[in-house]
């Protein structure tokens, strides 16, 4: 009995981690360290069994099932990748921007602030530039690339990121608007179509308190978390929270057909 007096008389006071292992070799997929919060939800369906004048003479219960669901304070790229199912990748990853430069009289070329990436000779995706005449009339048109400048075409240096202005807006003051591709060393995780969430080996860490200030350490673990992409991020003025749902299922292959275990020890 001391030991199951343990699961009696205390609160848990926080979580601290939501560890996330492969089902396969345990190596250790996402670890949530700043939650705010998470619930387990636990549900069964029921049927009263009734005799003379609509008595319940007994239940029969059936259905078990568990979700859970919670936050984590900060964007989580390998929750998104329990999430989505997608596997996240790094390196050089591309970015997609549009720039407005201005040009005088004297310029015959401009130079972008990032390094255009694409087919070679197409690394610009859209090129409009305006011009102003001499009587302040304006000229907006849309440039093709080529692989030397024209009258009306322009050209891309790769190297130098200068772009060369078509020969016919020379000697004009003007605009360049332009659209493009460029690379930094980054990461990324993608939300395609036909993959869904993993299912993990998950571990909930939590602290708790007794009456008697006693701290006592908590762990809730579930055998098979059925993550799914049911989230919403809500982006503007306030922190971004990062929300999750998942499942849990019944392990019929090491968990003794159990959803979850709760396990705690008094720490010294």
């Amino acid at each position: 009995m001391a030991g199951i007096a343990m699961l009696e008389g205390w609160t848990i006071t926080s979580v601290e981690t939501i560890e996330n292992y492969s089902r396969t070799d345990d190596t250790c997929l996402c670890i949530l360290d700043e939650i705010k919060n998470v619930s387990l939800a636990n549900s069964e369906d029921t049927t009263d069994v009734t005799g003379k004048n609509n008595q319940a003479l007994f239940t029969i219960k059936r259905n078990k099932a568990v979700t859970g669901s919670g936050s984590s304070g900060y964007i989580s790229g390998n929750l998104l990748s329990l999430q989505t199912g997608a596997d996240p990748i790094s390196g050089k990853i591309k970015f997609r921007k549009r720039e407005v430069i201005k040009f005088t009289d004297a310029d015959t070329s401009v130079t972008l602030a990032e390094d255009a990436v694409g087919t070679r000779g197409a690394e610009i995706l859209n090129c409009i530039i305006t011009t102003v005449g001499g009587e302040g009339a304006e000229t907006t048109k849309k440039y093709e690339q080529a692989s030397s400048a024209t009258a009306t075409k322009f050209s891309y240096n790769t190297t130098g990121k200068v772009l060369t202005l078509p020969t016919e807006t020379n000697s004009k003051n003007g605009t360049v608007e332009v659209v493009y591709e460029y690379e930094k060393d980054g990461a990324s995780v993608g939300n395609q179509s036909g993959t869904y969430g993993k299912t993990t080996h998950t571990f909930i860490n939590c602290l708790g308190k007794n009456t008697c200030d006693e701290i006592y350490f908590v762990q809730i673990e579930i055998y098979r978390c059925d993550w799914n992409s049911n989230f919403t991020f809500d982006l503007g003025g306030d922190a971004v929270e990062h929300p999750f749902e998942f499942k849990s299922l019944v392990d019929k292959c090491d968990g003794d057909n159990k959803f979850w275990d709760f396990k705690v020890f008094r720490q010294a």
